[in-house]
């Protein structure tokens, strides 16, 4: 029987990764406008939607890694895109328009995540400027390609730690 157990929600949680999601979101939208500018130009909405994509998918894998197939998963995973997605997406055409896309990211990202993978963040990054682009990457955006590898990575492991040390610390209910 646990007396003084310390125990913490899948809605405290989600609000939590919600908040890093914002950051992460601002951190790469300034980012880019700042370093990147006379690369890239305005950000277009399709664009901004490839943005918002990199530190959903790293939360979620995050998510995956540390709570693995459960129930907690599926709340913290269903409520944090429901919350992402009503907050960045007002209509309901472009949060099913998100949706999809979002979907089919999360597909292509997925195979190239695996322990054996030491290019991760550069494949990563490879893919994320085939689609912010338009085009098959041909190495002039080397520099965007690193920093979008590195920031899903950072975002990613950076997650699973903290993650990692909510469940030593307390039960999840």
């Amino acid at each position: 029987m646990e007396f003084f157990s310390k125990k913490v929600t899948t809605d405290k949680i989600t609000k939590s990764l919600t908040g890093l999601f914002d950051a992460n979101y601002d951190a790469v939208v300034i980012g880019f406008k700042d370093s990147f500018k006379d690369k890239i130009g305005l950000i277009s909405k399709e664009q901004d939607r490839e943005l918002i994509a990199v530190p959903m998918f790293a939360i979620i894998q995050a998510v995956l890694a540390a709570f693995g197939d459960t129930p907690q998963t599926k709340n913290i995973i269903g409520q944090f895109q429901h919350d992402i997605f009503n907050k960045y997406f007002k209509d309901a055409e472009e949060r099913n328009q998100f949706s999809e896309l979002f979907w089919e990211r999360c597909n292509e990202y997925s195979k190239i995540l695996n322990p054996e993978n030491k290019n991760v963040a550069i494949q990563f990054g490879q893919r994320f400027c085939n689609h912010f682009f338009g085009k098959e990457e041909d190495g002039s955006h080397a520099a965007i390609i690193m920093v979008v590898g590195g920031l899903f990575l950072s975002t990613m492991v950076g997650t699973k730690k903290c993650l990692d040390e909510i469940l030593s610390k307390y039960k999840v209910v």
